[in-house]
């Protein structure tokens, strides 16, 4: 579970990037890896919700934030549908300069010319209830750029936010940090942009409270063993359910 610095609780988040067959282990899961994972959740009974979800239901005792970034086509093709099969929902956050081309923003070739889903593919998962939120224009650096040029980091924020809210037809109001860099500026203009929320990829701590506008997470890849991950699902389990059981209790 996450506290808020107003006191009240959110579900834990997962952070993804990736899932496709034979996919490096330090940019993804396979999708049989991410099946047991979503498997393992519902066993212990959390269900897979969006952010958006979780600020408003904020079951952290039965449900679990799960979050990918970037929007790659493999999320449609392959996480989505290993989602659905569990009855849970993500969070993904679109590059909007980007929808329907391929990565340009990392020379690494794990992480160069990835294909991204189209327009089509992103307003079909929002009809099944997935969550669509913003990851600037071009996935820019917003810990550099607001510094040596606040203009345009503050149109990344904003033009990111309306030109999907164009492609959808629905308002945006989740927000991710690319690399999880940003300055006090960024998480300002987040705020000013009308987002209600941001993810960092900042670890969560223990007894830590948070903006909301710099929500931590658990960052997934293959390089997390199965037993790690069965851990933390525990923990996000058992933190849910005592905060739940004091909260209960001080009523």
């Amino acid at each position: 579970m996450i506290r808020l610095e107003d006191g009240t609780i959110i579900p834990s988040i997962l952070y993804y990037h990736r899932v496709s067959p034979g996919i490096s282990p330090h940019v993804g899961v396979s999708p049989e890896t991410f099946s047991r994972q979503m498997e393992f959740l519902k066993k212990i009974g959390l269900r897979g919700i969006t952010m958006e979800e979780g600020f408003v239901n904020r079951d952290a005792k039965n449900t679990c934030i799960i979050t990918f970034d970037d929007g790659y086509l493999d999320n449609y093709e392959y996480a989505a549908p290993i989602l659905e099969r569990f009855g849970f929902q993500a969070t993904i956050f679109c590059v909007s300069s980007r929808i329907g081309k391929v990565t340009d923003w990392s020379k690494d070739p794990l992480w160069g010319g990835i294909p991204l889903m189209d327009a089509g593919e992103i307003r079909e998962l929002q009809t099944k209830g997935f969550e669509i939120g913003s990851h600037t224009r071009t996935h820019c650096d917003l810990g550099s750029l607001s510094i040596e040029d606040p203009l345009q980091a503050r149109r990344e924020i904003f033009d990111s936010r309306s030109e999907l809210e164009d492609l959808l037809g629905k308002k945006v109001t989740s927000f991710c940090y690319p690399y999880g860099n940003c300055t006090n500026e960024s998480v300002q203009w987040a705020r000013e942009a009308g987002y209600h929320r941001a993810r960092t990829v900042r670890h969560t701590r223990f007894g830590q409270s948070y903006d909301p506008f710099l929500l931590p997470c658990r960052p997934v890849s293959g390089k997390l063993p199965n037993i790690r991950f069965m851990g933390y699902a525990l923990i996000f389990k058992a933190g849910g359910s005592l905060v739940t059981d004091l909260m209960g209790r001080r009523g």
